[in-house]
């Protein structure tokens, strides 16, 4: 037996022998990771979701091809060294991305180097997330090891059998193979996209699960390194813009005296509800006479509802949301700020409520990794965030755990927050494409209507509605709504921002002007025995920040040299630009030339890490 494993070993360690083996090796504990990150507690094997579409799979064996390749180049020792040492550090590799997986639905990234404050955001135990299945991507190492030290005499054993020749043109040759199919699929799949949207390679999407799968483990840490020095990378700004952003900033401020609005709510909690997909044109509405949002429209009577609160989102969707209302900065034009700049500094709403003595804390019924919210919302300036780790999975709706089941375990979870306290709450139930089950389809439609995409959209949009009532009414149960304001707003516009080719191919409406996509999202501002009010002035997610502050009392001046957006109760701006670069409102010439500065301005500021310097 003993001869036999000799005999193996001499054979896999020769060159030739030993290259093909690490090839394959890598290979298959790539496919191996893949195929662990939908099991079971990330334990297992689930080869039916390794993949999230089909991916580039003959980029996928050149991404390993390459590295492997550079073995060639060696001779003897050298050769064996590389490959043995390439295939311990992908293996290590691998294993990390399996443990952190299981803590954050992330994988690691070369950017913790540089800002370690990101690598373990909700200070987890991860040691205690490592599994006896994770030694399977070192047991082939072992076993040589073992081997190799006590049955082969290793020395004189290699020393006869392994290959001295270098291969260089072999090398070359296959490299460049490598390079060429691997860039042949970019510019085929990302740059001219001739799958119409169903594959994709090298672009980060909003699940880290999916950009690994299309990326492949090597690839995506490829991507990840290439982006710290690419599109992510930092820039020092010139003294000219430097003076261009604080002269932008500072003349922002408009300087006016306080009003009755100043502290209208302060010494409350704070709870801001961001609603997936929530569109204002559903607000106040009926179909086949029944209320939409019921529960949202009995806020209203004890409410400040702003009815021209426009979208302003960019490519980073719901993230930027998150962005806008916690930071009052414009997102970047290219890329989502989440994944580009997570680790930044801003003078966030979070930390202003922290500074009159608030707790802050962000929830979401997603895994942290999704858009990268919980690594974003820690350097944001939120002291504690609940992701879906927290909550029980008990109960499906859409995209994840349910609403209902969500906000009811998160009624009994604010039960035990300090007050004062700021809770940023996510919904995710009535995400696109609305594809609720019968159960809670509570709306009784006519069948021509609930078919379509907008009886789908009511439908959702109703079922998130009723959950948010009754987290309410629980809380209100609790005596927490007696002490607390509730802001409520929609993340970006939903059945009109994606289906709206569906929305003008249905026959007819009730309401004809429900196919109009204006780009409005209700902004609700609700304390219990207030007196309701409708705002009208012209505004958007950028104004969110400064609105909420000013009516918590906080001092101005604690964010109006910061802010990009404007107090809705207290300006004389009536006007606001859309993520198109459109002015909605009249704004005077000087008003439209700063206010169309703004993006430009915002890059800067992100891109720079502005609020960092001292």
């Amino acid at each position: 037996m003993g001869s036999r494993v000799q005999h193996f070993l001499r054979l896999l360690l020769s060159s030739e022998k030993l290259t093909l083996y690490t090839y394959i090796a890598i290979l298959l504990k790539s496919e191996l990771l893949l195929a662990a990150l939908h099991a079971p507690g990330i334990a297992g094997l689930n080869i039916g979701k390794m993949y999230f579409t089909v991916p580039p799979v003959l980029s996928h064996f050149m991404l390993i091809l390459f590295p492997v390749v550079i073995g060639l180049f060696f001779k003897k020792r050298g050769r064996r060294n590389y490959l043995m040492g390439l295939n311990l550090v992908i293996s290590l590799l691998l294993i990390s991305d399996v443990v952190y997986y299981r803590a954050y639905s992330a994988f690691l990234s070369l950017r913790f180097v540089l800002h370690p404050n990101g690598f373990n955001p909700l200070d987890l135990n991860l040691w205690s997330y490592i599994r006896l299945f994770d030694f399977w991507f070192v047991i082939d190492l072992f076993l040589i090891g073992i081997v190799t030290i006590f049955r082969l005499r290793s020395t004189s054993i290699m020393s006869r059998k392994l290959e001295r020749k270098r291969h260089p043109i072999l090398a070359l040759v296959l490299m460049f193979i490598a390079v060429g199919i691997v860039s042949y699929d970019h510019y085929r799949i990302d740059v001219k996209d001739t799958t119409k949207g169903e594959m994709m390679f090298f672009k980060l999407s909003w699940a880290p699960f999916q950009s690994m799968s299309d990326m492949s483990p090597i690839g995506y840490h490829l991507y990840d390194g290439l982006r710290l020095f690419g599109e992510a990378k930092g820039i020092n700004l010139t003294a000219q813009q430097h003076t261009e952003v604080q002269d932008w900033l500072a003349s922002n401020a408009e300087g006016l005296p306080d009003n009755s609005y100043k502290g209208m709510f302060q010494g409350k909690n704070l709870i801001v509800i961001q609603v997936e997909s929530l569109e204002n044109f559903v607000i106040g509405q009926k179909v086949n006479g029944q209320e939409i949002t019921p529960n949202i429209n009995r806020l209203l009577g004890n409410s400040l509802y702003f009815t021209n609160f426009y979208e302003q989102v960019n490519n980073g969707t719901s993230s930027d949301s998150d962005l806008m209302t916690t930071t009052s900065v414009f997102p970047v034009r290219i890329g989502a700020n989440f994944f580009r700049y997570p680790t930044n500094t801003y003078n966030s709403l979070p930390k202003l409520m922290q500074g009159m003595g608030y707790q802050t804390v962000s929830t979401h019924s997603e895994p942290a990794g999704s858009w990268n919210w919980v690594e974003a919302h820690h350097n944001i300036g939120y002291q504690t965030s609940w992701d879906l780790r927290t909550y029980k999975e008990d109960d499906t709706v859409g995209l994840g755990l349910s609403d209902e089941s969500y906000l009811r375990q998160l009624s009994d979870k604010v039960t035990s927050l300090q007050a004062p306290f700021m809770l940023h709450v996510i919904t995710l139930s009535s995400h696109g494409p609305f594809d609720l089950p019968d159960k809670t389809r509570k709306l009784q439609l006519d069948p021509s209507l609930d078919k379509t995409i907008m009886g789908a959209y009511f439908q959702a949009i109703n079922y998130t509605d009723k959950q948010i009532g009754a987290f309410l009414d629980k809380l209100d149960q609790s005596g927490l709504m007696d002490q607390t304001v509730v802001a409520i707003y929609g993340d970006h516009t939903g059945v009109h921002k994606y289906y709206q080719d569906q929305v003008d191919a249905i026959p007819s409406l009730e309401n004809e002007a429900w196919r109009t996509h204006s780009l409005k999202l209700p902004f609700i501002i609700y304390s219990k025995g207030s007196t309701g009010e409708e705002i009208s002035t012209i505004g958007g997610q950028i104004d969110t920040l400064p609105t909420l502050a000013y009516l918590m009392g906080v001092d101005k001046s604690k964010f109006e040299t910061t802010a990009m957006g404007k107090v809705l109760v207290n300006t004389n701006k009536n006007f606001t630009i859309l993520n198109n670069g459109t002015l909605v409102g009249d704004p005077n010439e000087k008003e439209k030339d700063h206010i169309l500065r703004s993006f430009q301005i915002a890059n800067w500021l992100h891109e720079s890490n502005y609020f960092a310097k001292p």
